[in-house]
Order: C-alpha cells, then sequence, then structure tokens
C-alpha cells in the first residue's frame, strides 16, 4: 500500500495487472458498455411499451445473451481481420481511424444494421415479416463477412459463413431463452 490520495491507502497495482488491463481494456469496455446500453434500451423500452415485469425480464435476458455472444464474436472477427492485415507487407497502422470516427462509424453501422431485422416489421404482419426479417439478415451478414475477406484476403464465403454461424449462435440463444421462459 502507499498513499496518493490525501491520507487514504490505496493498493499498488503490480506490472502483470497493469499489463492485463492495458491487454484487455478494449474487450471490456466494448462488451460492458454496449451491453449495458443494449439491455438498458431493451428493458426500457419492452417496460413501457408492455408494462409486464416478466416480459422486461424474458427480453432482457434473451438482448443480454445474444449481445455477449454476438459481441464475442465480433471481437474475435475484427482481432482476426486486424491480424491478417498486420501481416501484410504494407499492415501498418497508419491510416487507423481517429477515435471519434471509430465512433461514428460503429454508431452508423451499428444503426444500419440494426434497421436491416425491423423493416420488415414495418409493412408485413408478423409471421412473414419474421421469415422475411431472416432472410435479409442472413443475407447482410452473408455480405458483411464477404465484404471482410475482400479487406483482409480471405477466402468470401468462409467470411460470409462465419458471421452468419456466430450471429446464429446469438439468436439460437435468445430464441431459447424465448421459448424456455415463454409468457403469455
Amino acid at each position: 500500500m502507499h498513499l496518493t490520495d490525501g491520507d487514504r491507502p490505496v493498493p499498488r497495482r503490480t506490472a502483470s495487472w497493469r499489463e492485463i488491463e492495458r491487454s484487455t481494456m478494449r474487450e471490456v469496455l466494448m462488451g460492458a458498455q454496449d451491453n449495458l446500453t443494449n439491455v438498458l434500451a431493451v428493458v426500457l423500452g419492452v417496460a413501457i411499451g408492455a408494462g409486464r415485469a416478466d416480459l422486461v425480464a424474458l427480453a432482457g435476458l434473451a438482448a443480454g445473451t445474444a449481445e455477449a455472444i454476438s459481441m464475442a464474436g465480433v471481437l474475435y472477427t475484427s482481432t482476426r481481420a486486424e491480424r491478417d492485415l498486420a501481416q501484410t507487407p504494407d499492415g501498418s497502422t497508419a491510416g487507423r481511424l481517429e477515435p471519434w470516427q471509430a465512433g461514428a462509424v460503429t454508431f452508423g453501422a451499428a444503426l444500419v444494421g440494426g434497421l436491416v431485422p425491423l423493416l420488415p416489421f414495418t409493412i408485413l404482419s408478423l409471421g412473414p415479416a419474421l421469415i422475411v426479417s431472416l432472410a435479409i439478415s442472413i443475407g447482410a451478414l452473408f455480405a458483411l463477412g464477404a465484404w471482410t475477406a475482400s479487406v483482409t484476403g480471405r477466402r468470401w464465403r468462409d467470411e460470409g459463413i462465419r458471421l452468419v454461424l456466430i450471429a446464429g449462435a446469438a439468436a439460437l440463444a435468445a430464441a431459447m431463452i424465448g421459448t424456455l421462459l415463454h409468457v403469455d
């Protein structure tokens, strides 16, 4: 212990702990911040829209689980793509976005991505909207994976399938929770 805050003892961090913090900060921030925000929005929306605690719990649990799986997949995919680019002859970090640019791009991509599965519900009844939503979401995910492959030099089919499988795991988890905790 050492004193750094007036007379209050503050524990000293070891060099290895600081290294762990530095090496995991991005992932911790992305996962915790995104999921806290997402689940809060779902919970508030369902609470206001449905006014039922059981629906709030169901939606929050399904969204939180799916989002955790999805963010893990996103970090895996983006870290892998960064590693692939770093191994190319011109793989420098020059040309990376400024933090505000990265935030703006992420916001835009998340907004558009979030609207894709919702669009069918604006013009179709529940059953057909669900089928169309699933189809266009799978197509959009596959296209996003194929685009990633075009940037990293990997096989477009493999990357498209990888993104569809990651999203499928999140969707399956949420569907299982919905089935297990079904409310009338």
